[in-house]
């Protein structure tokens, strides 16, 4: 469906990406991950065309989009703030957005406005973090994309308008089966929604994972010792989790059979195992930052 092809993009003439190839599939949530500056709204602004990569090229069912840019009528993109946006209200923004996507269906915009109770008459720099990330939701589906970009779309908003937003959609994905693409560093929402996810770093895309399956190598052990081995425990490389005293909470994958024979000799008072979330994953995969 979605392709990037060797795609690489330089800004300020420091690499940003660099060779990223990535299939998209049709009706799945996939999810961006990376620390701070690894290059995701980057990514989504090259496949959106606000910007032009130096090398290679973004396919839509393999047409380039780069050489056919009416394709880009199939694809929203929602950044964190849109500045565009600030001057016009609801009645303003469907009128602008009708002329740009030709599918816009104005009866479905109004049932969601109805649904959320938002106004339609206050200027969109008036409403709410909550609000505004509503609207834009609601407009960007209404525009009947076929590929929806969201970059941080929960950022600053309070859990009841967190979860109402991710549930729209989910249900928008599972009725039209659109792809989105989806950024964010709430681990939580990621691990909610998406089917699978990809990780930036170092100018490039490390690794693609099916999300249950990447949950499914590891296994999260509470372990009590007689004393406190931290040192010994990391110098075999095994992720700690959390730490107090000799109360132990490690990350082991469930390949690792000499790692967990080894625990084990040290004779655990106590050894629970439990099932693992998609941060604690992270945290042993890529050096212990909690934030991506």
């Amino acid at each position: 469906m979605l392709s990037l092809v060797d795609i690489t993009k330089y800004l300020d003439d420091e690499v940003v990406l660099s060779d990223i190839n990535l299939q998209f599939n049709k009706g799945e949530i996939f999810g961006l991950l990376g620390c701070n500056g690894s290059g995701k709204t980057t990514l989504l602004r090259l496949i959106m065309q606000l910007l032009i990569p130096e090398k290679g090229d973004i396919l839509y069912n393999q047409e380039s989009i780069i050489k056919c840019p009416t394709l880009k009528q199939k694809i929203q993109f929602m950044p964190v703030r849109n500045s565009f946006f600030e001057k016009y209200n609801y009645n303003e923004l469907t009128q602008i957005l009708k002329s740009i996507y030709p599918q816009f269906d104005i009866s479905y915009a109004n049932e969601l406005m109805n649904r959320y109770s938002l106004p339609e008459n206050k200027k969109y720099r008036e409403l709410s973090t909550g609000q505004k990330k509503q609207l834009s939701l609601i407009v960007a589906f209404a525009s009947r994309p076929e590929v929806l970009l969201l970059d941080e779309p929960t950022d600053g908003i309070d859990a009841v308008t967190r979860h109402d937003l991710l549930q729209l959609l989910i249900d928008e994905v599972a009725d039209r089966e659109i792809t989105v693409i989806i950024t964010s560093h709430r681990l939580e929402d990621i691990e909610r929604i998406c089917n699978r996810i990809g990780f930036l770093e170092n100018n490039q895309l490390s690794e693609v994972f099916d999300l249950d399956e990447l949950k499914e190598q590891y296994v999260k052990i509470q372990a009590v010792f007689d004393d406190d081995i931290s040192l010994k425990i990391r110098e075999k490389k095994i992720p700690i989790l959390d730490h107090a005293g000799i109360f132990y909470t490690l990350l082991l994958p469930k390949s690792d059979i000499e790692g967990r024979s080894w625990l084990k000799s040290l004779q655990p008072k106590v050894w629970n195992e439990l099932s693992v979330n998609l941060e604690e994953v992270f945290i042993a995969k890529f050096g212990g930052k909690r934030r991506w």
